[in-house]
């Protein structure tokens, strides 16, 4: 799944189609991408916590595309859910951002 977090506009969307016209129009350049594997979890889960990936009102840090792919789909939101509470912790409005689900 590929997930689009959103700082200013507060908003965490989730894409399960991979081929979704959205995601293309949403990239940039410089566009952040992390990709989360069951063999990195654990280093990607880490630098969030150490506030490795910071959010601010400019262009090259008010957005992050995670590209999770754990082969469960509950174990996919659960990471998001749990990337979530960890950045929420620092960036308060993104503790309570909605999560939707486009292209599902």
């Amino acid at each position: 799944m590929q997930v689009y977090i959103n700082y200013p506009n507060l908003h965490i969307t989730i894409h399960k189609n991979t081929s979704c016209r959205q995601i293309q129009k949403q990239q940039k350049d410089e566009q952040r991408h992390i990709k989360i594997r069951i063999t990195n979890l654990d280093d990607v889960l880490t630098k969030f916590i150490n506030e490795d990936y910071e959010f601010r009102s400019e262009k090259l840090y008010n957005d992050l595309w995670l590209d999770i792919s754990l082969d469960n789909y509950e174990l996919e939101i659960g990471v998001l859910r749990t990337i979530q509470a960890i950045i929420g912790q620092r960036y308060k409005p993104l503790s309570n951002a909605p999560i939707t689900i486009h292209c599902g």
